[in-house]
């Protein structure tokens, strides 16, 4: 079970406890430990479609506003923002399932804060810097492992996902770095290339036989 860089919240209006939540519970582009979310937010509340819940607590990967990208409500996806295509789907018993975002445009670098909520708590999953390439769609999952008030883990309600950093200068700068740098598939290409002007030198100069003591 993954550790997390989790905070608490206190007090009487907390509803829950975070109980077995962790950095893998939400999932983006894989299911390896690269792909966990980057740190989360326990709160015992409905947060609503603002970030205010989580906004403190995630200050310290970054800075600027968040947005509201698009709404998650039983199987379907209200969207906000019209940069990326989104799908969400929850398993039958309404506490696990997928979810996925498409860029629709260039290449981005930007914060994603996954912000779940249950009947009675939720938790944001952050994705730090998370890079999307053009066109690219990244396949996540996610689930609920934090307890409400009577020690069971609550079904899912509804998911806000929100962004910040989007068309900054920081978030172009490094999406165009990103885009410079070849996919690994076209350093394969580029070296079978190299490896067949090799070839075809030395078919066009035999070896020459060597000279006789």
């Amino acid at each position: 079970m993954a550790t997390a860089a989790a905070f608490v919240l206190a007090g009487a209006a907390q509803a829950g406890t975070i109980g077995a939540a962790s950095l893998d519970d939400v999932t983006l582009g894989g299911s390896t430990n690269a792909y966990w979310s980057d740190a989360l937010n326990y709160y015992g509340s409905n947060p609503g479609n603002d970030a205010n819940s989580f906004a403190a607590a995630f200050a310290g990967y970054g800075s600027g506003a968040w947005s509201l990208l698009g709404t998650a409500q039983g199987n379907s996806f209200t969207v906000v923002n019209s940069a990326f295509n989104y799908s969400f789907s929850k398993n039958a018993g309404n506490q696990d399932g997928t979810w996925s975002i498409t860029n629709l445009g260039a290449a981005v670098v930007l914060d994603l804060a996954f912000s779940m909520h249950t009947g009675d708590a939720g938790t944001a999953f952050l994705f730090d810097n998370q890079v999307i390439g053009a066109g690219q769609t990244l396949q996540g999952s996610w689930k609920i492992e934090w307890l409400n008030n009577a020690g069971k883990i609550p079904n899912f309600s509804n998911m806000n996902l929100f962004s910040r950093d989007l068309g900054s200068a920081a978030g172009a700068g490094a999406a165009a770095a990103i885009a410079a740098v070849p996919e690994p598939a076209t350093w394969a290409m580029f070296l079978a290339g190299l490896g067949g002007i090799g070839l075809s030198l030395k078919r066009s100069h035999p070896a020459r036989a060597k000279k006789k003591a």
